[in-house]
């Protein structure tokens, strides 16, 4: 097996050697502007994408960049999908930076993942990519007045997820509603790219 050669500038700033391969890829990753979120959706995208968005936009302003020579961020997206409310974190920072922002889909990009994938400003995905569009899962247990709230809330997520899809692909109100009950799965190559999930697959 081939022996890894890690980069002197990441031993300098960590003091040691990673705690894993995955760590040391997503670090060189960042060197490129190329962020690898291959992870369950929770507050720690906060960190792992939000903060370097911010970052190099700030970078770029600071440098007084035009926008069409910045360099473009590319966001891997690979997730079964989870906490919506942090998700949007996500896609609230991916479709207010001024840098343009590539997702590209590989493998899985389920639920909250589909989501993230559909907020780039150019979406890329491989063939064989599975998209899954669904409805939220919950449970609740409280008092009765405070479940209700809670299911009220929950509803107006809901209807913040169907409008954010129908807004940023070509799925209409009707065929969201149409599928919104179903587990409704598609690969990007055929109803992802069709419906406007994604603009391009990468051959």
């Amino acid at each position: 097996m081939k022996k890894v050669e890690f980069d002197k500038e990441y031993l300098e700033l960590v003091g040691n050697l990673p705690d894993s391969l995955e760590e040391y890829q997503f670090y060189l990753g960042l060197k490129e502007r190329k962020i690898y979120f291959n992870d369950d959706i929770d507050t720690t995208i906060v960190n792992k994408i939000v903060y370097w968005i911010q970052e190099w936009n700030r970078e770029d302003q600071e440098l007084n960049i035009p926008v069409d020579k910045r360099k473009t961020i590319q966001i891997y997206v690979t997730s079964n999908g989870g906490d919506v409310v942090a998700g949007f974190s996500a896609i609230d920072a991916i479709k207010s930076s001024i840098t343009k922002i590539e997702t590209i889909g590989v493998g899985c990009c389920a639920s909250m993942g589909a989501l993230l994938l559909i907020s780039g400003h150019l979406r890329k995905a491989y063939p064989n990519t599975v998209i899954l569009i669904h409805d939220g899962s919950m449970s609740v247990q409280s008092t009765s007045k405070k479940a209700k709230n809670t299911m009220n809330f929950y509803d107006r997520l809901d209807d913040r997820i169907k409008k954010f899809v129908v807004e940023n692909t070509s799925i209409s109100e009707e065929l969201y509603t149409e599928k919104e009950d179903e587990e409704w799965y598609m690969f990007a190559n055929d109803e992802g790219l069709s419906l406007g999930i994604v603009h391009e697959i990468i051959s």
